[in-house]
């Protein structure tokens, strides 16, 4: 009874945000905060109905061909690195083995923004795996945006409960990669 009462109110509290539409741009500079919202929903919106719903293809490099804008250069760049290396490496794992933008293997049915938090010019928002119909109690990765030229980009993706982060994983990949 509990768990189904704070399901509940996280939801009527997270709905308040969550309610709102979600234009891909987020060219919004009025309120930067919700136009980041707006975003990140956005996009996850897109990348679970088109992208994680697609069979025989890797979800993460579907986004990057079809969503190569939303992400920074340095972002994009070691994406595409670690991808290529992956797919020229047959029968052995070079590359990250997870959805980068879920943090997982088993990705939700769909996500849901929830809590942002700003620092400087860069903002950190939460993005909740949805469940059966619930979201879970904490979040399943952190995006990390910048806004240039009232274009919102996505530079980093960082895994609660570790304090690994997506650009420190392809660091580390590639540079195991360039030993061996």
């Amino acid at each position: 009874m509990c768990f189904k009462l704070v399901t509940t109110v996280l939801c009527l509290d997270l709905l308040l945000v969550w309610g709102m539409g979600f234009p891909m741009q987020g060219k919004d500079s009025a309120n930067p905060q919700e136009s980041c919202l707006r975003f990140v929903q956005s996009f996850y919106d897109w990348y679970a109905t088109n992208a994680l719903g697609k069979k025989g293809i890797i979800a993460s490099d579907y986004a990057l061909e079809h969503k190569s804008q939303v992400f920074s250069p340095e972002l994009l760049r070691a994406l595409k690195q670690d991808a290529d290396a992956q797919a020229k490496a047959r029968g052995v794992i070079v590359g990250i083995d997870f959805d980068p933008f879920v943090g997982s293997q088993d990705p939700a049915e769909k996500y849901k923004v929830g809590v942002i938090r700003q620092k400087d010019d860069r903002y950190l928002v939460e993005v909740y795996g949805i469940y059966d119909g619930s979201p879970n109690q904490t979040p399943d990765v952190r995006a990390e945006l910048v806004q240039t030229s009232g274009t919102w980009v996505l530079v980093n993706f960082y895994y609660p409960p570790v304090s690994g982060n997506l650009l420190d994983v392809l660091r580390l990949l590639r540079d195991d990669r360039q030993k061996h």
